[in-house]
This record gives structure tokens, C-alpha cells and sequence, in this order.
């Protein structure tokens, strides 16, 4: 199967209660423009047994997603950077009441997310997309960088670095996925997962 795009970044808030995994406040985070997963494995654990390998083994120690959107709105900042807002007030020539401002303060507590995307790909000449979903997560907080406007538009995406975990359920999922044959299908998958409404 060839990757051809990417679409549907979806958050939701992680909680945990006797070993069942539960989300809530689940939203879309904006239109994705990159992803990248990258997994940490243990060391292999080697058994040896007349004078040769006899079994091995090798698990999911931790992993890292790298996420970028065309944007990332104050909303979805406040809520998947456990964020505080508030009113704006005594600055002169400010009389828009409806701006906030997020505060990145000591009372910042950041939450464990649910997160998934959806992989469009090609196979056999026919489109499939692929659903995944990563139960716990939780990311820091992006890098600001810009660029001047120069004679042609330089496009300038925010970055997300978040941390892939085990969740708290028996088994200690770090991952699920399913290949759909329409992109609605991998969307409802994803948001059943992360307890989003339809």
C-alpha cells in the first residue's frame, strides 16, 4: 500500500478509572499537513538454549508523533496543552472583549490525550484509508518559529512533538488502527475510539 495523504487529526481527553480507558471533550484538531510516528523498542531479551537463540523478546518501550496542522487555534492550544484563558483588560485602543489571552503559567497541567488520524492510500490501483488511533498521548509545547513575508508567501505550519504511551487498560495498548474503504468510515472509526459524537 503507498501513502498518498492525510486528513482528520482528532484529540480527545484521556482518563482512567480501574483500568478502563475513557475520553471525553474530544474535538478535530485542524486539517493535518504532516505526520510521523516513530516507536522505541526494548532491547532484545535472548534466551539460549542448547548452545543456540531459543526465544527472544522485544516490546514497545515508548514512542514519539510528530504532528503539524495548517494551523492550531487557541482552542485547540487551551485544551491539549492543559492551558488557562483570560479576558484581556486595561490596555488602551482594546475594546474587543471576545479576545482571550492563554497563560502558560505554573497552573499549566498538561492532559493525556487520545489522538488519531486518518492515512489515505492507494492499493491495487483502488483507495483505502487508513484509521489510526493512539490511545495516550501527551504533547509539549510547540516551538514558535516565523518567517518575514517576502515576494512569494513562505508556508509556515505549527509543529506538535507528543509522547506515545502504553494506556492503563489490561493489556496497555499503545495502538489501533483498521483500513476502510471510504475516508467516512476511518473518520466514525476514529471518533468512536475517542468518544466523539457523530
Amino acid at each position: 500500500m503507498a501513502t498518498i495523504g492525510l486528513s482528520k487529526p482528532y484529540y480527545a481527553i484521556y482518563a482512567e478509572a480501574g483500568g478502563v480507558v475513557s475520553y471525553s471533550d474530544g474535538a478535530v484538531m485542524g486539517k493535518a499537513t504532516e505526520a510521523n510516528i516513530s516507536i522505541e523498542t526494548t532491547e532484545d531479551n535472548n534466551l539460549y538454549g542448547d548452545n543456540g537463540l531459543a526465544e527472544t523478546d522485544r516490546r514497545f518501550a515508548n514512542g514519539t508523533l510528530t504532528l503539524s496542522t495548517t494551523d492550531l487555534s487557541q482552542e485547540v492550544s487551551k485544551a491539549i496543552l492543559g492551558l488557562t484563558e483570560q479576558a484581556i483588560t486595561g490596555i488602551d485602543g482594546v475594546t474587543d472583549t471576545s479576545v482571550k489571552e492563554l497563560v502558560y503559567d505554573d497552573a499549566q497541567v498538561t492532559p493525556y490525550l487520545g489522538v488519531g488520524f486518518i492515512i489515505k492510500k492507494k492499493v491495487n490501483g483502488a483507495y483505502k484509508w487508513r484509521g489510526v488511533v493512539l490511545p495516550k498521548v501527551m504533547f509539549s509545547v510547540p516551538e514558535d518559529a516565523a518567517t518575514t513575508q517576502g515576494e512569494s508567501i513562505e508556508w509556515q505550519t505549527p509543529e506538535l512533538t507528543g509522547t506515545i504511551m502504553r494506556d492503563d487498560s489490561a493489556t496497555h495498548v499503545w495502538k489501533k488502527e483498521a483500513t476502510f474503504t471510504t475516508e467516512a468510515q476511518a473518520e466514525a472509526y476514529i471518533k468512536a475510539r475517542l468518544g466523539i459524537a457523530a
